[in-house]
Protein backbone atom coordinates (compact mmCIF):
# COMPACT_ATOMS: atom_id res chain seq x y z
CA UNK A 1 0.00 0.00 0.00
CA UNK A 2 1.15 3.52 -1.18
CA UNK A 3 1.12 5.77 1.76
CA UNK A 4 -1.27 9.04 1.29
CA UNK A 5 0.14 12.70 1.06
CA UNK A 6 -1.39 13.34 4.54
CA UNK A 7 0.42 10.67 6.26
CA UNK A 8 3.56 11.31 5.08
CA UNK A 9 3.07 14.90 6.19
CA UNK A 10 2.38 14.01 9.53
CA UNK A 11 5.24 12.70 9.93
CA UNK A 12 7.20 16.13 9.24
CA UNK A 13 6.53 19.27 11.69
CA UNK A 14 5.43 22.45 10.32
CA UNK A 15 8.88 23.67 10.73
CA UNK A 16 10.49 21.12 8.59
CA UNK A 17 7.16 21.81 5.69
CA UNK A 18 8.03 25.43 5.97
CA UNK A 19 11.45 25.11 5.65
CA UNK A 20 11.29 22.47 2.60
CA UNK A 21 8.80 24.90 1.12
CA UNK A 22 11.62 27.78 1.93
CA UNK A 23 14.57 25.69 -0.09
CA UNK A 24 12.24 25.11 -3.24
CA UNK A 25 10.76 28.53 -3.63
CA UNK A 26 14.10 30.64 -2.67
CA UNK A 27 15.78 28.07 -4.84
CA UNK A 28 13.35 28.09 -7.97
CA UNK A 29 13.17 32.18 -7.72
CA UNK A 30 17.12 31.93 -8.11
CA UNK A 31 16.90 29.87 -10.96
CA UNK A 32 14.04 32.14 -12.91
CA UNK A 33 16.44 35.44 -11.93
CA UNK A 34 19.66 33.86 -14.09
CA UNK A 35 17.22 33.10 -16.87
CA UNK A 36 15.76 36.56 -16.72
CA UNK A 37 19.10 38.00 -16.48
CA UNK A 38 21.30 36.07 -18.60
CA UNK A 39 23.70 35.45 -15.41
CA UNK A 40 25.14 32.35 -14.42
CA UNK A 41 24.74 32.84 -10.52
CA UNK A 42 22.01 34.76 -7.98
CA UNK A 43 22.23 34.03 -4.39
CA UNK A 44 20.29 35.65 -1.33
CA UNK A 45 22.51 37.26 0.96
CA UNK A 46 21.43 38.31 4.69
CA UNK A 47 22.75 41.27 6.25
CA UNK A 48 23.65 42.05 10.18
CA UNK A 49 25.77 45.15 10.80
CA UNK A 50 29.19 43.99 9.84
CA UNK A 51 28.24 40.73 7.70
CA UNK A 52 26.72 39.28 4.49
CA UNK A 53 25.84 35.74 4.98
CA UNK A 54 24.86 33.78 2.05
CA UNK A 55 21.34 32.13 2.48
CA UNK A 56 20.71 30.10 -1.04
CA UNK A 57 22.38 30.08 -4.28
CA UNK A 58 22.53 29.02 -7.84
CA UNK A 59 25.75 28.55 -9.42
CA UNK A 60 26.37 26.64 -12.94
CA UNK A 61 29.94 28.40 -13.01
CA UNK A 62 31.44 27.77 -9.91
CA UNK A 63 31.69 31.04 -9.02
CA UNK A 64 32.84 29.70 -5.81
CA UNK A 65 30.34 31.64 -3.09
CA UNK A 66 28.56 29.14 -1.17
CA UNK A 67 25.64 28.97 1.65
CA UNK A 68 26.99 30.32 5.00
CA UNK A 69 29.81 32.13 3.40
CA UNK A 70 30.07 35.09 5.78
CA UNK A 71 32.26 38.22 3.98
CA UNK A 72 32.24 41.86 5.21
CA UNK A 73 29.52 43.51 4.27
CA UNK A 74 31.20 46.62 3.36
CA UNK A 75 33.52 44.80 1.06
CA UNK A 76 30.25 43.74 -1.26
CA UNK A 77 28.30 45.49 -4.26
CA UNK A 78 24.99 44.78 -1.49
CA UNK A 79 26.34 46.93 0.82
CA UNK A 80 24.89 49.96 -1.66
CA UNK A 81 21.27 48.92 -0.87
CA UNK A 82 22.07 50.02 3.22
CA UNK A 83 22.70 53.44 1.72
CA UNK A 84 20.33 53.69 -1.35
CA UNK A 85 17.81 50.73 -1.51
CA UNK A 86 16.95 50.84 -5.02
CA UNK A 87 17.47 47.75 -8.04
CA UNK A 88 20.98 48.30 -9.07
CA UNK A 89 22.72 46.73 -12.24
CA UNK A 90 26.30 47.00 -13.28
CA UNK A 91 26.75 45.59 -16.33
CA UNK A 92 30.51 46.25 -16.93
CA UNK A 93 32.13 46.58 -13.60
CA UNK A 94 35.67 46.90 -14.53
CA UNK A 95 34.72 50.10 -16.59
CA UNK A 96 33.51 51.55 -13.47
CA UNK A 97 35.83 53.38 -10.73
CA UNK A 98 33.32 53.32 -8.03
CA UNK A 99 32.69 49.71 -7.94
CA UNK A 100 35.87 47.81 -9.68
CA UNK A 101 37.92 48.26 -6.38
CA UNK A 102 35.86 46.12 -4.08
CA UNK A 103 37.27 42.99 -2.89
CA UNK A 104 34.62 40.89 -3.65
CA UNK A 105 34.86 41.80 -7.47
CA UNK A 106 38.42 40.72 -7.81
CA UNK A 107 38.05 37.80 -5.43
CA UNK A 108 35.48 36.38 -7.87
CA UNK A 109 36.02 37.80 -10.78
CA UNK A 110 32.71 39.86 -10.99
CA UNK A 111 32.40 42.08 -14.23
CA UNK A 112 28.35 42.07 -14.03
CA UNK A 113 26.10 42.68 -11.30
CA UNK A 114 22.17 43.01 -11.13
CA UNK A 115 20.50 43.01 -7.29
CA UNK A 116 17.64 44.39 -5.38
CA UNK A 117 17.39 44.55 -1.62
CA UNK A 118 14.98 41.96 0.15
CA UNK A 119 13.28 43.81 3.04
CA UNK A 120 10.65 42.47 5.17
CA UNK A 121 6.56 43.40 5.45
CA UNK A 122 7.63 45.08 8.47
CA UNK A 123 9.98 46.96 6.43
CA UNK A 124 13.21 46.26 8.18
CA UNK A 125 15.83 45.79 5.45
CA UNK A 126 16.93 41.47 5.59
CA UNK A 127 19.37 41.59 2.57
CA UNK A 128 19.76 41.28 -1.01
CA UNK A 129 19.16 38.92 -4.36
CA UNK A 130 21.81 39.49 -6.77
CA UNK A 131 22.83 37.77 -9.53
CA UNK A 132 26.43 38.26 -10.78
CA UNK A 133 28.85 36.48 -13.80
CA UNK A 134 32.34 36.74 -14.80
CA UNK A 135 30.92 38.08 -18.14
CA UNK A 136 30.11 41.61 -19.10
CA UNK A 137 26.13 41.72 -19.04
CA UNK A 138 23.58 44.08 -21.38
CA UNK A 139 20.48 44.55 -19.08
CA UNK A 140 18.62 45.59 -22.12
CA UNK A 141 15.09 44.40 -20.62
CA UNK A 142 13.00 47.35 -19.37
CA UNK A 143 11.14 44.90 -17.10
CA UNK A 144 13.68 44.24 -15.47
CA UNK A 145 14.39 45.76 -12.65
CA UNK A 146 10.63 45.80 -11.51
CA UNK A 147 10.76 42.16 -11.86
CA UNK A 148 14.20 41.47 -9.56
CA UNK A 149 12.38 43.96 -6.89
CA UNK A 150 9.27 41.65 -7.05
CA UNK A 151 11.25 38.76 -6.73
CA UNK A 152 13.18 40.14 -3.51
CA UNK A 153 9.59 41.10 -2.20
CA UNK A 154 8.66 37.28 -2.37
CA UNK A 155 11.83 36.36 -1.11
CA UNK A 156 11.06 38.73 1.99
CA UNK A 157 7.65 37.17 2.61
CA UNK A 158 9.14 33.56 2.45
CA UNK A 159 11.38 34.84 4.86
CA UNK A 160 9.62 36.26 7.20
CA UNK A 161 6.55 33.81 7.19
CA UNK A 162 9.09 31.20 8.54
CA UNK A 163 10.63 33.74 11.08
CA UNK A 164 7.16 34.90 12.83
CA UNK A 165 6.03 30.87 12.72
CA UNK A 166 9.13 30.35 14.81
CA UNK A 167 7.73 32.77 17.75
Amino acid sequence: MVPSVTASQSLLSANERAAIAEIEATTSILQLVTRLTGMRFAGIAKFTDLEWVVCSVHDTIDLGIHVDDVLALETTLCSEFCINPQTLFIPQISQNGRYAARPVVKQFAIESYAGAPIFLPDGRLFGALCALDSRAMLFEDPNLPETLSLFARLIGCIFFANLTSDH
